[in-house]
């Protein structure tokens, strides 16, 4: 039995030429100049034989393979998730299809999951880049491969940036805790030489410095994504064994947030009343919480979108008819009521 429908298998049906049909199939029935009846008539026939286009022989045609290569940092953190979902709706609203590949935070990781889809012969990246993947990123750029940096970049590449406004988003969540009454705001953020956690600190540091209530010794930035766990107990304990007690923490990151809201509930605090938290990216876990807790929400579904129209706009235009773009969109602070 025959598994698979052909564009001769139609035009046989219909008693109508190949040509006749391939024109009608890659939607240039038009241009072919083939009449409006048979036009509909083959699509109602490649619809009742279950007709599926070959996407190689498709590929070979235009000289693109109609897929995108993403790579993100941590599939199983949340924001992350749902970015590559929005990135792929987005993406097969245009016809593309996206493979998704996974760094845990790992630099050689990183360069691997390219080398990977590059085998694969995506037509372009959408890359979440590691803390030293500048190297990678570089390499593409020098064999002009079209790409767009989401969530993070590095100023000194000229590249497409989709991201939000790490400096505004940390200065105003941090002064939302000066606000509520706060004089010893904590911050836990990774260690990391990224250029939109060094945002988020220098927003947190700008609004205490702002309110004179900056020191040194409230930023916690030793915690490891290799040892996240370990390094946010550990900083938890250390924080609330101190004998100037923190009435505040900001949390920057959605990982961070949960094991700390975490380890302080196992510490048996009473959040929002002896300690008043903020977090950067809301998580569900918020929903079942005896008291609210404000968050930075970022627009996730846009960053998304916004990623895919870019790159697929630098994919079909020729090289000296396409800019680079940074687009830079904004945060919500969602805030409760003095808590």
């Amino acid at each position: 039995m025959k598994s698979r429908v052909s564009i001769k298998d139609i035009a046989e049906a219909l008693g109508v030429s190949t040509a006749t049909v391939s024109l009608v199939l890659s939607g240039k029935a038009e241009e072919g100049r083939v009449g409006k009846d048979i036009a509909e008539k083959i699509r109602e026939t490649a619809k009742s034989m279950n007709y599926q286009p070959n996407g190689l022989a498709r590929s070979l045609r235009i000289g693109r393979s109609q897929t995108i290569g993403l790579i993100v940092a941590d599939i199983s953190n949340p924001f992350f998730g749902i970015l590559a979902l929005h990135i792929q709706e987005e993406a097969e609203r245009h016809g593309y299809t996206v493979i998704i590949a996974n760094t845990s935070e790992n630099d050689q990781k990183m360069g691997k999951m390219i080398d990977i889809l590059k085998s694969r012969q995506v037509d372009g990246y959408i890359i979440v880049p590691t803390e030293h993947g500048d190297v990678y990123i570089t390499q593409l750029l020098e064999t002009k491969t079209p790409l767009v940096l989401v969530d993070r970049y590095f100023p000194q590449l000229q590249t497409n940036n989709v991201i939000v406004d790490n400096y505004k988003a940390s200065f105003d969540a941090t002064e939302l805790l000066v606000n509520y009454g706060c004089k010893r705001i904590a911050l836990f953020i990774y260690k990391s030489a990224l250029f939109h956690m060094q945002e988020r600190k220098n927003g947190y540091c700008d609004a205490m410095k702002k309110a004179g209530l900056y020191s040194q010794e409230l930023i916690y930035n030793t915690i490891d994504y290799a040892h996240i766990n370990e390094d946010i107990v550990n900083g938890i304990r250390k924080l609330l064994s101190e004998t100037n007690a923190v009435d505040g923490i900001f949390f920057a990151t959605n990982s961070i947030s949960i094991l700390g809201i975490k380890e302080l509930l196992n510490q048996k605090v009473e959040l929002q009343k002896q300690i008043k938290i903020i977090c950067f990216d809301k998580s569900d876990v918020f929903d079942f919480m005896k008291n609210s807790i404000s968050y930075v929400i970022q627009p996730i579904a846009g960053m998304g979108r916004t990623a895919v129209n870019i790159l697929i706009e630098q994919i079909t235009k020729e090289e000296s008819d396409f800019d680079f773009v940074m687009c830079k969109l904004s945060t919500k602070l969602v805030e409760i009521e003095n808590p």
